[in-house]
């Protein structure tokens, strides 16, 4: 079973790298602190890798938006699978290519889930020895981000609002570190050792909801 650290240990301990204060005042300053804010820690160095998007086949489930700098992602139960006998449903995402397999790496982004959206991965940390994944967050229809499909929550609400996400992966003790709003949410277990990256948009899964949509701007990858 994963879990998590104290505030003690995130803090300072094994994460005082990544240390941030605890953000106070009305959620408006929050807010728009998120939205100004760099990398959870220090050290960090941004690099800019370039990614595929993968959509249903013969489907455009994806558009960017050069002056925003916004990506939206949609997809139906009804679309094919992306890729057929090897994933659970029709995804329309974004495949960084930051292949990693040692040290730490952060994924940052602003993201928006449109209401209703229910078990769609809406970012993963790809590969592990156990499973194929290191970590996912899908949106529920408990207006939340879970741990994987459980009923363990990350964030709530999440609907129709952008958030903060930043997602950060010590591979040398096997966690990964969630933070929303830049408040730290909590820590996971990775699932071993294996060459990583990063993924974001919409996956779908068993029981999704019929149309599902994400909108994703200021993203940022980090290595150290």
């Amino acid at each position: 079973m994963d879990h998590a650290p104290s505030r003690r240990a995130v803090l300072g301990g094994t994460m005082a790298g990544l240390a941030v204060p605890l953000l106070g005042g009305a959620p408006a300053a929050r807010a728009a602190t998120a939205r100004a804010a760099g990398p959870i820690g220090s050290g960090w160095t941004e690099i800019f890798p370039t990614y595929s998007v993968h959509q249903p086949p013969d489907r455009t489930r994806h558009t960017y938006d050069a002056a925003t700098g916004e990506h939206h992602f949609w997809v139906f139960d009804t679309d094919p699978s992306t890729f057929p006998g090897q994933d659970s449903g029709p995804r329309s995402e974004l495949r960084f290519h930051n292949d990693y397999t040692s040290g730490d790496a952060q994924f940052e982004c602003d993201m928006k889930i449109g209401a209703g959206t229910h078990r769609m991965c809406v970012m993963q940390v790809f590969g592990g020895a156990t499973s194929a994944t290191a970590f996912m967050t899908l949106a529920m229809n408990t207006d939340s981000i879970n741990y994987y499909d459980s009923t363990t929550q990350i964030y709530a609400p999440v609907y129709d609002k952008y958030i903060r996400l930043n997602v950060v992966h010590e591979t040398g003790i096997g966690k990964i570190h969630i933070f929303v709003n830049r408040q730290y949410r909590t820590s996971f277990n990775d699932r071993g050792a294996a060459t990583h990256y990063f993924k974001a948009g919409l996956y779908g899964r068993a029981g999704m909801s019929a149309r599902s949509d994400n909108h994703i701007k200021n993203i940022h990858i980090y290595r150290k």
